[in-house]
């Protein structure tokens, strides 16, 4: 009786393993597939908003963020970062990186312009720049650095341009990057703060007591440009992406940040 018992859950176990196995050969797997893009920190708000466009419309493909300053990204990609796609905030880094062959030559262009701002958690008495930068009550300002961060080297500019650089050299609290820069205000260890006007939009304006656009000239140099890198060709959804960022339907998210739009209608 055993004996008997024995088989027949034996036979009944083949039959289960052989309809499993039947079936997943006959199945075809969901193959998720995922891209990493190097966004420049000041556009992060921006690209996060793509990224939600381009899962929803490809729901197979995960895509995430590196983000940091434009310089430090571009050396990462250097020294071997399988990034997929790098948005840098100014022109300086992609054409560096497509010059020495990482970035497709095709396919790396300019999308977008930003704004420098400085900006403060409190209210100031003075819309005159010289005197809150020279004010005693504005003892920190964050700036990122300038050797890696494009709105850093347009912040350092702009004070070097007024004479004001050597006099607010104590007061000047450099950081990695904008958004870190930015973060030294949200957190009021910073009493003013060059950063993108696109960190201040994706914010609520109830965080900011000031919020001042410098002139537009030292906007010149913040054009955002987008590469694709070379080794993304076996990725084929990279392609895909890139594209999508310069879809002239979604000009409105550029706008939305307060970026200057140099997609053609």
């Amino acid at each position: 009786m055993q004996n008997k018992t024995s088989v027949g859950l034996y036979c009944l176990l083949t039959i289960i393993i052989f309809l499993a196995v039947t079936t997943g050969c006959n199945s075809k797997p969901t193959q998720r597939t995922s891209l990493t893009v190097a966004v420049a920190s000041s556009l992060r708000p921006v690209i996060e908003d793509f990224v939600s466009i381009f899962e929803t419309k490809y729901p197979q493909t995960k895509i995430f963020l590196a983000s940091g300053s434009s310089g430090a990204l571009a050396q990462q990609i250097k020294n071997g970062a399988s990034y997929d796609i790098f948005v840098s905030a100014n022109q300086v880094y992609t054409e560096m990186l497509q010059n020495e062959g990482f970035l497709d030559a095709k396919a790396t262009r300019p999308i977008a312009t930003g704004k420098l701002t400085l900006i403060s958690h409190t209210n100031q008495n003075s819309i005159d720049i010289n005197k809150l930068l020279t004010s005693a009550q504005n003892k920190h300002i964050s700036i990122a650095n300038p050797r890696l961060a494009p709105y850093g080297e347009a912040a350092i500019a702009f004070l070097e341009d007024n004479d004001m650089l050597s006099t607010n050299k104590e007061k000047i609290i450099f950081t990695e990057n904008v958004a870190q820069a930015f973060q030294l205000i949200l957190s009021k260890n910073a009493d003013l703060g060059f950063v993108s006007k696109s960190l201040v939009k994706s914010h609520a304006p109830d965080n900011f007591g000031m919020v001042y656009e410098l002139p537009e000239q030292y906007n010149s140099k913040l054009i955002v440009t987008v590469g694709l890198n070379k080794q993304a060709n076996s990725n084929p959804k990279a392609n895909e992406y890139y594209k999508l960022l310069f879809e002239s339907k979604y000009q409105n998210i550029w706008q939305k940040y307060e970026y200057e739009s140099l997609i053609a209608n």
